[in-house]
């Protein structure tokens, strides 16, 4: 039987989601040093344990501090790709009172903008007439007959 003993610990960030470190390079790092990783999720914040793998080499401090340094990075990677979708995510909600920007970036956004604006005001006329039509009946204000239309009644 393997018996590990814990050699470090490294906390996860909390912006950085656990199943992408799982399944990002984990056990290729753990072959390459000859260590095993082990990332516990019932800690808070959840954490990446390093152990010495008692089926390779003997234990030395140099592979636990070189898992430790390609798991920083493997992190620090990680947190610039999470910055990067939060900076994607910012810059894809416009603002719409940008629509007079010099450089034109945002017509895009900004024409749908004024599509939806237009839609919404359509909305809200029709809305009116038929309310007002309504009312109008309701009170007995209705014309049998729209102007201009002449009708030939019958006595």
């Amino acid at each position: 039987m393997q018996t590990s003993i814990i050699a470090t610990v490294i906390t996860i960030p909390q912006n950085i989601e656990v199943g992408k470190l799982k399944n990002h390079n984990l056990k290729s790092i753990g072959d390459k040093t000859g260590t095993f990783i082990f990332v516990n999720k019932n800690k808070n914040p959840a954490q990446i344990e390093i152990n010495y793998d008692a089926s390779s080499l003997p234990p030395s401090n140099n592979r636990i501090n070189e898992a430790k340094k390609l798991l920083n990075n493997l992190i620090e990677n990680e947190k610039k790709l999470y910055c990067l979708e939060e900076k994607k995510k910012k810059k894809n909600v416009v603002g719409f009172l940008d629509e007079f920007n010099k450089y034109g970036s945002n017509k895009k956004y900004v024409s749908k903008y004024h599509k939806e604006v237009s839609v919404k005001k359509e909305k809200q006329r029709s809305k009116q007439e038929i309310n007002s039509t309504i009312k109008s009946y309701m009170e007995g204000n209705w014309e049998d007959e729209p102007d201009g239309y002449e009708t030939d009644e019958y006595y």
